[in-house]
């Protein structure tokens, strides 16, 4: 951006995040996603997201298992995946459709992350859960990012990464 380097400002298992939050006002911790394997028995950060990410955009379970199975999740590693989800946070919601609230939301809260940059000549640019900046501008990414996340789930905190290019 205006010939600087960038960096990415991710907002940590957000999804999972969001829903807790919102719904049950819990805070999901610092490890989500490795708290549910080690408690599932699987080893697998990028399958658990993947569980998470289906099951909560799903509106049943039927339906999550089958776009599952598409992607090499047997009956044995989604029910220990869902066991160890439910054992974590017995609270949240899965297959319910929830993926999409959460998207809204997360969109709504980097909009206003954005914005807030556009008053102070900061330039942002949206990435998924994230948002790009110059490097020299993450931490007022992080600051902005925590506080209107916290102010949209009525005082939970999320959790943020910042991903700096090799």
């Amino acid at each position: 951006i205006d010939d600087e380097s960038i960096c990415e400002v991710d907002f940590n298992a957000n999804h999972l995040r969001l829903n807790l939050a919102v719904l049950h006002s819990l805070d999901a911790g610092e490890t989500p996603y490795e708290d549910i394997g080690e408690l599932s028995k699987v080893n697998d950060r990028t399958r658990v997201k993947q569980f998470i990410t289906v099951a909560m955009g799903a509106s049943d379970e039927t339906k999550a298992f089958k776009a599952l199975n598409r992607d090499g999740f047997n009956a044995e590693l989604f029910e220990q995946i869902k066991q160890g989800t439910l054992k974590r946070y017995p609270k949240i919601n899965l297959f319910e459709g929830w993926g999409l609230s959460a998207q809204n939301l997360e969109g709504a809260i980097l909009r206003k992350v954005m914005l807030e940059g556009i008053e102070q000549d900061i330039v942002s640019l949206p990435v998924h859960d994230a948002i790009a900046v110059k490097q020299g501008d993450a931490e007022w990414a992080k600051e902005a990012m925590s506080r209107l996340w916290t102010e949209e789930t009525l005082g939970c905190k999320t959790r943020l990464k910042v991903d700096y290019p090799d």
